[in-house]
């Protein structure tokens, strides 16, 4: 999939010295969590980003040329043992999460590139001892190309789609209907 780059990014990525960084942002019941790769706090798009430095990590992101859908997962480790309900308290399955990769260079580099936006799909814990790590995995929104869509065309269907719509109370009477179709 090519991407459209701004200039500015096209210089520095041709740069001598180039400082990459990701970006994190997840949607909970709490609201957003926003996290970079780096340390302190980062602001971009109007919006604080926590640094978080080594105890977040995501998972490679990768494209396919025939449209398949790919995940993510993103990490984050060194989280106290008697924070994990909390946190699985806040997590929402379908909730969206994106990752983008920016350029620092004295600041943010306009335009980070969306690397990836999807779903939130399943969280899974992994406990170290005292600290634990909390891996959510996040589904592209292609994955509901491959989910069945199962309708049926009956009036207790169209009822709980629509309530007090009466545009399939006759379904159940066409089944046995003897039709004479055109002329005799």
């Amino acid at each position: 999939m090519s991407r459209d780059i701004t200039t500015a990014v096209e210089n520095i990525v041709d740069s001598a010295e180039v400082q990459p960084f990701l970006l994190f942002e997840g949607e909970f019941a709490s609201g957003y969590v926003r996290a970079w790769s780096g340390y302190g706090d980062l602001s971009w798009d109007s919006k604080t980003w926590v640094g978080t430095g080594t105890l977040l990590s995501i998972s490679n992101v990768q494209e396919t040329s025939d449209g398949s859908a790919q995940g993510v997962t993103a990490t984050l480790s060194g989280v106290p043992s008697s924070l994990i309900s909390l946190a699985l308290d806040d997590v929402r399955q379908g909730r969206s999460g994106k990752v983008w990769m920016g350029f620092l260079n004295n600041g943010v580099v306009a335009d980070p590139i969306l690397l990836f936006e999807g779903r939130l799909d399943i969280p899974a814990i992994q406990e170290e001892g005292e600290t634990s790590s909390i891996s959510i995995s996040y589904e592209s929104r292609l994955i509901d190309l491959e989910r069945p869509r199962e309708t049926r065309y009956t009036n207790e269907e169209q009822q709980g789609l629509y309530a007090g719509d009466l545009g399939c109370e006759f379904v159940p009477s066409l089944q046995d209907i003897n039709l004479v179709w055109g002329r005799k």
